[in-house]
Protein backbone atom coordinates (compact mmCIF):
# COMPACT_ATOMS: atom_id res chain seq x y z
CA UNK A 1 0.00 0.00 0.00
CA UNK A 2 3.18 2.00 0.47
CA UNK A 3 4.31 1.90 -2.62
CA UNK A 4 4.46 4.54 -5.04
CA UNK A 5 3.71 5.11 -8.52
CA UNK A 6 6.92 6.01 -10.59
CA UNK A 7 6.64 4.95 -14.40
CA UNK A 8 7.15 8.02 -16.99
CA UNK A 9 4.07 8.73 -18.83
CA UNK A 10 4.09 9.92 -22.07
CA UNK A 11 4.49 13.55 -22.82
CA UNK A 12 0.79 15.17 -22.76
CA UNK A 13 -0.21 16.77 -26.32
CA UNK A 14 0.26 20.12 -26.34
CA UNK A 15 -3.03 22.36 -26.81
CA UNK A 16 -3.81 23.42 -30.07
CA UNK A 17 -4.99 26.98 -28.85
CA UNK A 18 -2.64 29.47 -29.53
CA UNK A 19 -0.66 28.57 -31.94
CA UNK A 20 1.03 31.95 -33.00
CA UNK A 21 2.59 33.75 -29.85
CA UNK A 22 0.97 37.34 -28.74
CA UNK A 23 3.34 40.55 -29.64
CA UNK A 24 5.52 40.92 -27.15
CA UNK A 25 5.13 44.19 -24.67
CA UNK A 26 8.54 46.00 -24.21
CA UNK A 27 8.72 47.61 -21.01
CA UNK A 28 11.10 48.31 -18.26
CA UNK A 29 8.64 47.22 -15.69
CA UNK A 30 8.24 43.36 -16.87
CA UNK A 31 4.49 43.04 -14.68
CA UNK A 32 3.14 45.22 -17.78
CA UNK A 33 3.58 42.69 -20.09
CA UNK A 34 2.06 40.08 -17.42
CA UNK A 35 -1.68 38.69 -16.93
CA UNK A 36 -2.70 39.81 -14.58
CA UNK A 37 -0.25 42.67 -13.88
CA UNK A 38 -0.87 42.19 -10.36
CA UNK A 39 -1.63 39.72 -8.44
CA UNK A 40 -3.70 40.08 -4.89
CA UNK A 41 -3.20 36.21 -3.22
CA UNK A 42 -5.15 34.31 -0.30
CA UNK A 43 -2.94 31.31 1.04
CA UNK A 44 -5.34 28.40 1.46
CA UNK A 45 -2.44 26.03 2.12
CA UNK A 46 -4.09 22.25 2.48
CA UNK A 47 -7.19 23.59 4.52
CA UNK A 48 -9.26 23.95 1.21
CA UNK A 49 -9.25 20.07 1.08
CA UNK A 50 -8.89 19.28 5.12
CA UNK A 51 -11.57 21.64 5.92
CA UNK A 52 -14.32 20.67 2.68
CA UNK A 53 -16.96 18.64 4.03
CA UNK A 54 -20.50 19.59 5.14
CA UNK A 55 -20.06 22.60 7.92
CA UNK A 56 -16.03 23.04 7.21
CA UNK A 57 -14.90 26.36 6.20
CA UNK A 58 -14.34 25.17 2.62
CA UNK A 59 -17.78 23.52 2.16
CA UNK A 60 -18.61 25.18 -0.78
CA UNK A 61 -15.87 26.02 -3.27
CA UNK A 62 -18.36 28.35 -5.72
CA UNK A 63 -18.87 30.36 -1.82
CA UNK A 64 -15.03 29.91 -1.38
CA UNK A 65 -14.66 31.41 -4.51
CA UNK A 66 -16.99 34.13 -4.45
CA UNK A 67 -15.77 35.19 -1.01
CA UNK A 68 -12.26 35.85 -2.78
CA UNK A 69 -13.52 38.03 -5.09
CA UNK A 70 -15.01 39.92 -3.10
CA UNK A 71 -12.37 40.28 -0.99
CA UNK A 72 -10.42 41.82 -4.02
CA UNK A 73 -8.16 38.82 -4.76
CA UNK A 74 -7.75 37.47 -7.87
CA UNK A 75 -5.50 34.26 -7.09
CA UNK A 76 -5.25 31.39 -4.62
CA UNK A 77 -2.39 29.59 -3.15
CA UNK A 78 -3.12 25.85 -2.62
CA UNK A 79 -1.12 22.27 -1.91
CA UNK A 80 -2.38 20.05 -4.60
CA UNK A 81 -1.62 17.23 -2.82
CA UNK A 82 1.12 15.81 -5.29
CA UNK A 83 3.01 13.57 -3.11
CA UNK A 84 -0.50 11.56 -2.49
CA UNK A 85 -1.65 11.80 -5.86
CA UNK A 86 1.63 10.57 -7.09
CA UNK A 87 0.84 7.21 -4.72
CA UNK A 88 -2.50 6.65 -5.74
CA UNK A 89 -3.37 3.11 -7.53
CA UNK A 90 -6.23 4.78 -9.20
CA UNK A 91 -7.76 8.37 -9.75
CA UNK A 92 -11.00 7.76 -7.98
CA UNK A 93 -9.29 6.22 -4.94
CA UNK A 94 -10.24 8.11 -1.60
CA UNK A 95 -7.96 8.63 1.47
CA UNK A 96 -7.66 9.94 4.85
CA UNK A 97 -6.62 12.84 6.25
CA UNK A 98 -5.94 12.52 10.11
CA UNK A 99 -7.93 14.52 12.38
CA UNK A 100 -6.25 17.93 13.83
CA UNK A 101 -8.35 19.88 15.82
CA UNK A 102 -5.70 21.87 17.00
CA UNK A 103 -4.12 22.58 14.05
CA UNK A 104 -3.34 26.34 13.22
CA UNK A 105 -3.58 25.99 9.52
CA UNK A 106 -6.14 23.22 7.83
CA UNK A 107 -7.32 21.77 11.58
CA UNK A 108 -9.67 18.72 10.64
CA UNK A 109 -12.46 17.58 13.57
CA UNK A 110 -11.86 13.72 12.68
CA UNK A 111 -10.23 11.25 10.40
CA UNK A 112 -12.38 12.36 7.35
CA UNK A 113 -11.72 10.92 3.77
CA UNK A 114 -11.81 12.65 0.86
CA UNK A 115 -11.84 11.49 -3.03
CA UNK A 116 -8.73 13.38 -3.38
CA UNK A 117 -8.50 14.39 -7.24
CA UNK A 118 -12.48 14.75 -7.74
CA UNK A 119 -12.47 17.54 -5.07
CA UNK A 120 -8.93 18.72 -6.55
CA UNK A 121 -10.50 19.10 -10.03
CA UNK A 122 -13.87 20.43 -8.43
CA UNK A 123 -12.14 23.37 -6.85
CA UNK A 124 -10.03 23.84 -9.79
CA UNK A 125 -13.35 24.13 -11.82
CA UNK A 126 -15.26 26.35 -9.60
CA UNK A 127 -12.09 29.07 -9.51
CA UNK A 128 -11.80 28.72 -13.00
CA UNK A 129 -15.42 29.69 -13.31
CA UNK A 130 -14.99 32.77 -11.20
CA UNK A 131 -11.57 33.97 -13.07
CA UNK A 132 -9.60 33.29 -10.31
CA UNK A 133 -6.14 32.32 -10.98
CA UNK A 134 -4.28 29.60 -9.17
CA UNK A 135 -0.82 28.95 -7.73
CA UNK A 136 -0.54 25.38 -6.94
CA UNK A 137 2.36 24.26 -3.98
CA UNK A 138 3.32 21.12 -1.74
CA UNK A 139 3.36 21.17 1.85
CA UNK A 140 4.99 17.56 1.24
CA UNK A 141 1.51 16.37 3.11
CA UNK A 142 0.91 12.70 3.34
CA UNK A 143 -2.28 10.40 4.59
CA UNK A 144 -3.16 7.49 6.71
CA UNK A 145 -2.65 5.12 3.24
CA UNK A 146 0.50 6.33 2.54
CA UNK A 147 2.41 7.64 5.65
CA UNK A 148 5.86 7.12 4.15
CA UNK A 149 5.92 8.51 1.15
CA UNK A 150 8.67 11.12 2.41
CA UNK A 151 10.96 8.58 2.94
CA UNK A 152 10.40 6.78 -0.30
CA UNK A 153 10.98 10.01 -2.12
CA UNK A 154 14.07 11.06 -0.30
CA UNK A 155 16.66 10.51 -3.17
CA UNK A 156 14.21 9.98 -6.04
CA UNK A 157 13.95 13.05 -7.87
CA UNK A 158 12.13 10.91 -10.88
CA UNK A 159 9.38 9.93 -8.54
CA UNK A 160 9.18 13.24 -6.93
CA UNK A 161 8.87 14.95 -10.63
CA UNK A 162 6.75 12.40 -11.82
CA UNK A 163 4.36 13.31 -8.99
CA UNK A 164 3.81 16.56 -10.46
CA UNK A 165 3.30 14.91 -13.66
CA UNK A 166 0.81 13.14 -12.48
CA UNK A 167 -1.03 15.68 -11.54
CA UNK A 168 -0.52 18.32 -13.68
CA UNK A 169 -1.77 15.89 -16.42
CA UNK A 170 -4.58 15.21 -14.42
CA UNK A 171 -5.84 18.68 -14.33
CA UNK A 172 -4.96 19.24 -17.73
CA UNK A 173 -7.36 16.06 -18.62
CA UNK A 174 -9.98 18.05 -17.02
CA UNK A 175 -9.14 21.48 -18.55
CA UNK A 176 -8.29 23.13 -15.32
CA UNK A 177 -4.77 23.49 -16.01
CA UNK A 178 -5.11 26.98 -18.21
CA UNK A 179 -6.08 28.92 -15.07
CA UNK A 180 -2.43 28.15 -12.98
CA UNK A 181 -0.33 31.04 -12.55
CA UNK A 182 2.38 28.87 -11.81
CA UNK A 183 4.05 25.90 -9.76
CA UNK A 184 5.84 25.97 -6.44
CA UNK A 185 7.22 22.63 -6.70
CA UNK A 186 8.56 22.51 -3.19
CA UNK A 187 6.59 25.00 -0.40
CA UNK A 188 9.47 26.83 1.52
CA UNK A 189 12.47 24.63 0.27
CA UNK A 190 13.84 22.28 1.55
CA UNK A 191 11.77 22.80 5.07
CA UNK A 192 8.71 20.56 4.18
CA UNK A 193 10.53 18.74 1.40
CA UNK A 194 11.40 14.95 0.94
CA UNK A 195 15.22 15.86 0.09
CA UNK A 196 15.16 17.78 3.81
CA UNK A 197 17.27 15.49 5.26
CA UNK A 198 19.52 15.07 2.31
CA UNK A 199 20.41 19.12 2.27
CA UNK A 200 21.01 18.55 6.54
CA UNK A 201 23.20 15.42 6.36
CA UNK A 202 25.43 17.23 3.87
CA UNK A 203 25.64 19.60 6.81
CA UNK A 204 28.47 17.60 8.13
CA UNK A 205 30.58 17.53 5.13
CA UNK A 206 33.01 20.34 4.74
CA UNK A 207 35.83 21.01 2.15
CA UNK A 208 39.51 22.17 2.85
CA UNK A 209 38.45 25.60 2.37
CA UNK A 210 35.58 25.53 4.67
CA UNK A 211 37.87 23.78 7.47
CA UNK A 212 40.52 26.49 6.92
CA UNK A 213 38.00 29.03 7.59
CA UNK A 214 36.41 27.79 10.63
CA UNK A 215 40.05 27.77 12.30
CA UNK A 216 40.82 31.18 11.25
CA UNK A 217 37.25 31.98 12.80
CA UNK A 218 38.18 30.50 16.08
CA UNK A 219 41.08 32.60 16.15
CA UNK A 220 39.13 35.96 15.39
CA UNK A 221 40.26 36.50 11.73
CA UNK A 222 37.09 37.17 10.41
CA UNK A 223 35.32 40.65 11.16
CA UNK A 224 32.17 40.13 13.07
CA UNK A 225 28.78 40.10 11.01
CA UNK A 226 30.99 38.52 8.25
CA UNK A 227 28.20 37.37 5.60
CA UNK A 228 28.71 33.94 5.76
CA UNK A 229 26.83 31.19 4.25
CA UNK A 230 24.14 28.95 6.18
CA UNK A 231 24.99 26.06 3.29
CA UNK A 232 28.49 24.67 2.88
CA UNK A 233 29.58 23.81 -1.26
CA UNK A 234 28.87 20.20 -0.71
CA UNK A 235 24.84 21.51 0.05
CA UNK A 236 24.84 23.92 -2.33
CA UNK A 237 26.19 21.60 -4.85
CA UNK A 238 23.07 19.25 -4.07
CA UNK A 239 20.51 21.85 -4.66
CA UNK A 240 21.88 23.44 -7.87
CA UNK A 241 21.85 19.70 -9.43
CA UNK A 242 18.42 19.23 -7.89
CA UNK A 243 17.06 22.36 -9.15
CA UNK A 244 18.54 21.27 -12.64
CA UNK A 245 17.12 17.96 -12.94
CA UNK A 246 13.43 19.02 -11.67
CA UNK A 247 12.70 22.36 -13.30
CA UNK A 248 13.65 22.05 -17.08
CA UNK A 249 12.03 18.85 -17.56
CA UNK A 250 8.92 20.01 -16.31
CA UNK A 251 9.26 23.51 -18.51
CA UNK A 252 10.09 21.44 -21.26
CA UNK A 253 6.46 19.43 -20.75
CA UNK A 254 4.72 22.02 -19.83
CA UNK A 255 5.92 25.04 -21.83
CA UNK A 256 2.59 27.19 -21.20
CA UNK A 257 3.42 26.87 -17.40
CA UNK A 258 5.86 28.50 -14.90
CA UNK A 259 7.68 26.59 -12.36
CA UNK A 260 9.71 27.80 -9.15
CA UNK A 261 10.45 26.86 -5.83
CA UNK A 262 9.07 29.23 -2.72
CA UNK A 263 11.51 29.76 -0.37
CA UNK A 264 11.36 31.35 3.05
CA UNK A 265 15.02 31.23 4.24
CA UNK A 266 18.72 30.39 2.72
CA UNK A 267 17.79 33.74 0.01
CA UNK A 268 21.03 34.33 -0.39
CA UNK A 269 22.88 30.95 -1.12
CA UNK A 270 20.07 30.09 -3.65
CA UNK A 271 20.60 33.48 -5.24
CA UNK A 272 24.60 32.49 -4.89
CA UNK A 273 23.73 29.80 -7.50
CA UNK A 274 23.20 31.90 -10.25
CA UNK A 275 20.33 29.93 -11.82
CA UNK A 276 18.05 31.78 -14.41
CA UNK A 277 15.83 28.80 -14.19
CA UNK A 278 13.02 30.48 -11.94
CA UNK A 279 9.77 31.72 -14.08
CA UNK A 280 8.73 33.43 -10.80
CA UNK A 281 11.42 34.10 -7.76
CA UNK A 282 8.13 33.15 -4.62
CA UNK A 283 9.70 34.98 -1.24
CA UNK A 284 8.40 34.55 1.97
CA UNK A 285 9.53 37.76 4.00
CA UNK A 286 8.84 38.27 7.55
CA UNK A 287 8.97 40.56 10.58
CA UNK A 288 11.34 37.75 12.65
CA UNK A 289 14.91 39.35 13.05
CA UNK A 290 16.86 38.27 16.45
CA UNK A 291 15.79 42.24 18.18
CA UNK A 292 12.13 40.84 17.63
CA UNK A 293 12.78 37.64 18.43
CA UNK A 294 14.51 38.11 21.52
CA UNK A 295 12.58 40.36 22.86
CA UNK A 296 9.24 38.84 22.11
CA UNK A 297 10.14 34.71 23.24
CA UNK A 298 8.39 34.00 19.94
CA UNK A 299 10.59 30.66 19.61
CA UNK A 300 9.64 29.04 22.91
CA UNK A 301 5.53 29.90 22.48
CA UNK A 302 3.19 26.63 22.43
CA UNK A 303 1.91 27.44 18.52
CA UNK A 304 -1.85 25.83 18.59
CA UNK A 305 -5.47 26.38 18.70
CA UNK A 306 -5.35 24.89 22.64
CA UNK A 307 -5.63 26.59 25.89
CA UNK A 308 -2.60 28.87 26.32
CA UNK A 309 -1.72 32.10 28.33
CA UNK A 310 -0.08 34.70 26.18
CA UNK A 311 -0.36 37.79 28.31
CA UNK A 312 3.36 38.10 28.30
CA UNK A 313 4.08 37.82 24.76
CA UNK A 314 1.67 40.20 23.96
CA UNK A 315 2.97 43.04 26.25
CA UNK A 316 6.36 41.90 25.01
CA UNK A 317 5.41 43.09 21.36
CA UNK A 318 4.41 46.09 22.45
CA UNK A 319 7.84 46.61 23.78
CA UNK A 320 9.48 45.18 20.68
CA UNK A 321 7.64 47.76 18.44
CA UNK A 322 7.93 50.94 20.91
CA UNK A 323 11.59 50.40 21.45
CA UNK A 324 12.99 48.91 17.78
CA UNK A 325 10.13 49.81 15.55
CA UNK A 326 11.99 51.81 13.45
CA UNK A 327 14.66 48.99 12.74
CA UNK A 328 12.48 46.64 11.81
CA UNK A 329 10.90 48.53 9.15
CA UNK A 330 14.41 49.39 8.01
CA UNK A 331 15.05 45.24 7.80
CA UNK A 332 11.49 44.78 6.31
CA UNK A 333 13.12 47.22 3.76
CA UNK A 334 16.17 45.90 3.26
CA UNK A 335 14.22 42.42 2.66
CA UNK A 336 12.20 43.84 -0.27
CA UNK A 337 14.95 46.02 -2.06
CA UNK A 338 17.39 42.33 -1.97
CA UNK A 339 13.97 40.41 -3.07
CA UNK A 340 13.88 43.40 -6.22
CA UNK A 341 17.83 43.15 -7.20
CA UNK A 342 17.20 39.80 -7.23
CA UNK A 343 14.03 39.65 -9.82
CA UNK A 344 15.69 41.96 -11.89
CA UNK A 345 19.01 39.95 -12.40
CA UNK A 346 17.00 36.90 -12.96
CA UNK A 347 14.48 38.70 -14.63
CA UNK A 348 11.35 36.87 -12.81
CA UNK A 349 8.52 38.93 -11.80
CA UNK A 350 9.10 38.65 -7.45
CA UNK A 351 5.67 37.55 -5.46
CA UNK A 352 5.04 36.77 -2.08
CA UNK A 353 2.16 34.66 -0.57
CA UNK A 354 2.98 34.02 3.48
CA UNK A 355 4.95 36.81 4.66
CA UNK A 356 5.16 40.23 6.94
CA UNK A 357 3.99 39.64 10.84
CA UNK A 358 5.23 36.61 12.75
CA UNK A 359 3.86 33.58 11.00
CA UNK A 360 1.93 32.48 13.41
CA UNK A 361 -1.28 34.91 15.24
CA UNK A 362 -4.31 33.44 16.75
CA UNK A 363 -7.53 34.37 16.75
CA UNK A 364 -6.87 34.34 20.90
CA UNK A 365 -8.37 36.97 23.44
CA UNK A 366 -4.70 37.78 24.52
CA UNK A 367 -4.20 38.41 21.04
CA UNK A 368 -4.26 41.94 19.13
CA UNK A 369 -4.83 41.80 15.71
CA UNK A 370 -4.48 45.33 15.12
CA UNK A 371 -0.42 46.31 15.55
CA UNK A 372 -0.51 43.28 12.87
CA UNK A 373 -3.15 44.61 10.43
CA UNK A 374 -1.35 48.05 10.31
CA UNK A 375 2.04 46.48 9.81
CA UNK A 376 0.64 44.00 6.96
CA UNK A 377 -0.79 46.86 5.43
CA UNK A 378 2.31 49.12 5.21
CA UNK A 379 4.71 46.36 4.31
CA UNK A 380 2.20 45.63 1.01
CA UNK A 381 2.19 49.36 0.47
CA UNK A 382 6.14 48.68 0.39
CA UNK A 383 6.07 45.64 -1.58
CA UNK A 384 4.03 48.08 -4.42
CA UNK A 385 6.98 50.51 -4.25
CA UNK A 386 9.88 47.22 -4.94
CA UNK A 387 7.34 46.89 -7.86
CA UNK A 388 6.76 43.21 -6.19
CA UNK A 389 4.40 40.96 -9.38
CA UNK A 390 2.05 39.78 -6.38
CA UNK A 391 1.36 40.12 -2.51
CA UNK A 392 -0.71 38.55 0.18
CA UNK A 393 -2.78 40.93 2.96
CA UNK A 394 -1.49 38.08 5.47
CA UNK A 395 -1.10 34.43 6.34
CA UNK A 396 -4.52 34.38 7.80
CA UNK A 397 -6.66 34.87 4.90
CA UNK A 398 -8.82 32.22 5.20
CA UNK A 399 -12.35 31.86 5.75
CA UNK A 400 -12.07 30.13 9.40
CA UNK A 401 -10.36 33.41 10.91
CA UNK A 402 -12.37 36.21 12.42
CA UNK A 403 -10.92 38.39 10.25
CA UNK A 404 -12.31 37.13 7.01
CA UNK A 405 -15.12 39.27 7.88
CA UNK A 406 -13.77 42.42 7.52
CA UNK A 407 -14.60 42.46 3.90
CA UNK A 408 -13.92 46.70 3.72
CA UNK A 409 -10.10 46.06 4.88
CA UNK A 410 -9.39 43.27 2.75
CA UNK A 411 -10.62 44.98 -0.36
CA UNK A 412 -8.88 48.20 0.54
CA UNK A 413 -5.54 47.00 0.45
CA UNK A 414 -5.62 44.25 -2.49
CA UNK A 415 -7.38 47.27 -4.59
CA UNK A 416 -4.61 49.86 -3.66
CA UNK A 417 -2.24 46.59 -4.39
CA UNK A 418 -4.24 45.92 -7.82
CA UNK A 419 -3.98 49.80 -8.99
CA UNK A 420 0.00 50.23 -7.73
Amino acid sequence: MDTIQNTQSESPRLPSRGLLPQPLKFSADMRDGLNPQRVTNAMWDFSWLTQHYPGGAFEDFDEAADSLMERGFNTVRIDAFPLVIGALRSDDESITIPADPLANWGMSDRDREHAIVGELVDFMTAMKNRGVSVILSSWGKTCKEYPALHQQLAGNRDAYRQSWERTLDILGSHDVLDHVLYVDLDQEFPYFSPFNAEVNALAKIQSASHSIAGAMEEVGQFDQGLNRMAWNQAQLDFVRKLFNEMIPPLQARYPRQRFTYSLTSFFKEVRSLGLQLFDVLELHMWIHTPRFDNRTGFGTLVKDRGEHDYKDYAQRIAAALDTVGPMLVKTMDNQLAFAQAWSEEIAAPVVTTECWGPWWHMDHPDLDWGWLRDWCEQCMILAAQHQFWGVTPWNYSHPYWKNWADVAWYRKVNQRFLQS
